[in-house]
């Protein structure tokens, strides 16, 4: 009895370990301020897909610079838990500010910001001891350094190179597992952020480069 007691746990802990996990089921909406990005009405959204034909069910997109509820809830939470600044807020405050963030699945979240003010450039490292998908945790690093005015222009050129200002904010494909890399940019009066799904193995190789270089300028 006791043989197949125990052969049963073992299936059961085999079995939840290879679960595809949904989205929907993955991330546990919570309520602790405000949003750290713009929510988009998904229903008028719907509405507006269906009167112009555009909608697809495989394409989970929405409008630009913008999240659904449910997944604004997921990427605040963690943002909130890193101690990092709302900044979609801040247009016509005169900031410059780049931040990446990283969600991976498996792994702890992390933040690099760069703040630009004159020609100080400040690069601000957070991590914490949760899951970027699933819940926050307490941050365990954060440290702020100075970096190289030559660094700051160099991110800026790639920036332009890429276009970033014109890229989508929402990513094409569906994933159902992977790496959420979101970048927010902040020049002035000027804000937009994209997120992608693992873009360094899902055709996302120029923004990639741009997430790591933002990254790697921190241990520079």
């Amino acid at each position: 009895m006791k043989n197949s007691i125990l052969k049963y746990s073992i299936f059961l802990l085999l079995l939840s370990s290879c679960r595809i996990i949904y989205p929907d089921i993955k991330y546990e909406p919570i309520k602790f301020g405000s949003y750290y990005f713009p929510t988009y009405d998904e229903v008028q959204f719907e509405e507006k897909q269906k009167e112009s034909g555009e909608i697809n069910p495989w394409i989970y997109t929405g409008p630009n610079d913008s999240l659904s509820e449910f997944t604004n809830q997921w990427y605040s939470k963690h943002l909130n838990s890193l101690g990092e600044p709302i900044l979609y807020t801040k247009t016509n405050k005169q900031k410059k500010i780049i931040r990446f963030t990283h969600l991976g699945t498996w792994s702890n979240p992390y933040s690099y910001r760069l703040e630009k003010k004159d020609k100080v450039i400040k690069i601000t490292y957070n991590k914490t001891k949760g899951l970027g998908g699933y819940k926050a945790g307490r941050r365990i690093k954060h440290k702020t350094k100075k970096v190289a005015l030559e660094k700051w222009e160099e991110i800026i050129e790639k920036v332009e190179n890429i276009d970033f200002w014109s890229i989508e904010t929402h990513d094409p494909n569906m994933v159902l597992d992977g790496e959420e890399w979101i970048l927010e940019i902040l020049i002035d009066d000027r804000y937009h952020f994209i997120s992608r799904n693992s873009p360094d193995v899902y055709d996302g190789k120029e923004y990639a480069e741009l997430c790591t270089l933002i990254a790697n300028s921190f241990s520079e």
